[in-house]
């Protein structure tokens, strides 16, 4: 039986909005992902100290967006992990014109992914299987997954 925990992280954006981070942990392996570190690094971390984790294996971008990115560089260079985005997205996160992370407030991002996903890719985390799915709407690019 797998035994997962799920935390969802409200964080506040340089523009004042609220969006989604989430971290998932499998407790028999302590393996950790962060999900769309948007801002508040400060506050993710504290969630991480809770779950007693000090490194991640890896950071999640469900697309480039500077909301959903805003806090990566430092929770990277703080945690660690390997930084997860999908093909379409990969030039957005290198591209602060892309990315729009100056615009809101963010400074300017640009990092280069560690792994690229596409649609229907195995991602591992400890004894934790998902499914990458490719769900375009809000942008072309958007990816989400399933165990």
């Amino acid at each position: 039986m797998i035994s997962m925990i799920l935390k969802r992280i409200k964080v506040k954006t340089p523009l004042g909005s609220e969006t989604n981070c989430y971290i998932v942990k499998d407790e028999e392996t302590m393996e950790t992902m962060v999900i769309d570190p948007g801002a508040e690094v400060e506050k993710i971390e504290e969630m991480l100290d809770i779950l007693k984790i000090d490194k991640l294996k890896y950071i999640y971008l469900t697309h480039c967006h500077g909301d959903h990115i805003g806090a990566l560089e430092e929770l990277k260079y703080k945690k660690g992990g390997k930084v997860l985005i999908s093909r379409y997205d990969k030039e957005g996160l290198e591209n602060s014109d892309i990315n729009l992370s100056e615009y809101i407030g963010a400074g300017k991002i640009q990092i280069k992914p560690d792994i690229i996903i596409d649609d229907k890719d195995l991602l591992h985390l400890g004894n934790i299987e998902f499914k990458v799915i490719h769900t375009p709407g809000h942008t072309s690019r958007k990816h989400l997954f399933i165990l």
